[in-house]
């Protein structure tokens, strides 16, 4: 009996042995991958591109045990995003996610001096970094196809039966000029199989949130031209066109994530039709897990990412926002069908950027009208 008690009080001295250590590996292996993210323009709450990452990188911390933080600069200026960089760095943080073109010049200055932290970034592209900069072994970073997101969106409201849409785009940046054209060539697609006319506003706000001008523009859109839907595409600009949807009852696409829950809150219940998504919070989500499992998972450079599933479209880093389908004469059948002609390479989307897209003049006309700022 003494033998056995005493044999049973080693094997218990071992397992919490193996136990304690076990718990000090996990907690070194979580000192060793701490998370930070630096803001854009906007801040974590801004229902768009900011929010999502800010989402996906906040339930992946949590549910890794990992610690996370983020950091808004306190201007819109290079000076105060890098100090925003360092002072993440100079606090631990080893791997920085980093949304928004404005990132791409403080990367590219801080991320050569500190090697072993990893720069994420997203929506960034070639010409957002200083002329000549490569990127260093310490960047990875992910855009996507917008012109399928915006393709998508057209092609669906056309199809739903809106003949008298418009456009506005934030800051005519690669991204954003990718979904307005993306969004005019779903539309001309449409309105050929549909063989039916359909009259377009285009126009760039010139930054990235709503103010009075833009909000007087867009009414005009809604009462002169009697525009039906406006896709708003640029961060917070998406309020201007929210107050004209609702004072005019007319509707409008959101951009980036799912903004109908918000725009329903502040704004009137149902005047978001869909929102045309890029798949940013599953990003940051996939690339944090990956390299968190296996360091070699690593992905240096450059990357574009969209379509994956026609049959699971929730699986697609562009999409439409399906938690919110408010398109009464589109099906989601019909979507699904679509995003496999797209991936089946039956439909080309054209990603240029550097002139407007061919367009059937016989059933489409565009008002390009430029910047309102």
């Amino acid at each position: 009996m003494k033998k056995f008690v005493i044999a049973f009080l080693i094997s218990a001295a071992i397992f919490f042995s193996l136990v304690f250590s076990l718990g000090n590996l996990a907690n070194a292996k979580h000192e060793d991958f701490q998370v930070a993210m630096i803001t854009d323009i906007a801040d974590v709450n801004d229902a768009s591109f900011n929010q999502a990452c800010y989402e996906g990188a906040k339930e992946w911390s949590n549910r890794s045990d990992v610690k996370f933080n983020y950091y808004k600069p306190s201007s819109n200026s290079l000076a105060e995003r890098v100090k925003s960089f360092k002072l993440a760095i100079d606090r631990g943080y080893n791997v920085i996610i980093c949304p928004g073109f404005a990132a791409g010049k403080a990367i590219a200055e801080v991320a050569p001096l500190h090697p072993d932290v990893k720069f994420i970034g997203l929506d960034i592209s070639e010409g957002d970094f200083p002329e000549g900069f490569t990127l260093t072994d310490n960047i990875a970073i992910y855009n996507y196809h917008e012109e399928i997101a915006g393709y998508l969106a057209g092609y669906a409201a056309v199809k739903d039966g809106y003949t008298r849409l418009g456009f506005l785009g934030g800051m005519d940046s690669p991204a954003v000029i990718n979904y307005g054209y993306g969004y005019v060539q779903g539309i001309n697609a449409a309105a050929v199989e549909k063989e039916t006319k359909v009259d377009v506003q285009y126009v760039y706000g010139g930054q990235f949130f709503g103010d009075s001008d833009i909000y007087k523009h867009i009414d005009n859109w809604y009462k002169v031209n009697k525009t039906e839907v406006v896709f708003s595409c640029g961060g917070s600009i998406y309020t201007s066109v929210a107050l004209a949807a609702k004072e005019n009852n007319g509707y409008m696409i959101g951009v980036d994530s799912d903004q109908a829950p918000i725009i329903d809150k502040d704004y009137k219940e149902g005047i978001c039709i869909t929102s045309a998504m890029k798949g940013m919070k599953q990003t940051v989500f996939d690339k944090l897990d990956a390299l968190y499992k296996d360091k070699s998972n690593w992905e240096q450079g450059m990357h574009y990412l969209g379509l994956v599933s026609s049959e699971d479209p929730s699986h697609n880093y562009v999409q439409l926002a399906l938690d919110h389908w408010r398109l009464n004469n589109y099906s989601i059948d019909e979507y699904k069908a679509l995003l496999k002609e797209i991936i089946d390479g039956e439909r080309v989307i054209s990603s240029d950027i550097t002139n407007p897209p061919l367009i059937d003049t016989n059933y489409v006309s565009v008002n390009y009208q430029g910047k309102i700022k």
